[in-house]
């Protein structure tokens, strides 16, 4: 996928609160259960397999 680029996230407390109780369960961290997390949303959408397909055209090319 390329470099990893960080992006400044800030939740409100109920959320964070949520994220803390998935430390362990989506992740060993606070910040690898919000990656994770994205990760699924993404699968779920599709969204990531069509990256993948466009990515593979370009190098194609």
């Amino acid at each position: 996928m390329g470099k990893s680029q960080r992006f400044p996230v800030g939740f409100p407390p109920a959320i964070r609160e949520i994220i803390k109780e998935q430390v362990g369960i989506l992740g060993n961290s606070e910040a690898e259960v919000v990656k994770n997390i994205v990760l699924i949303y993404l699968t779920e959408k599709g969204l990531l397999k069509k990256f993948k397909k466009k990515d593979k055209e370009e190098r194609e090319r």
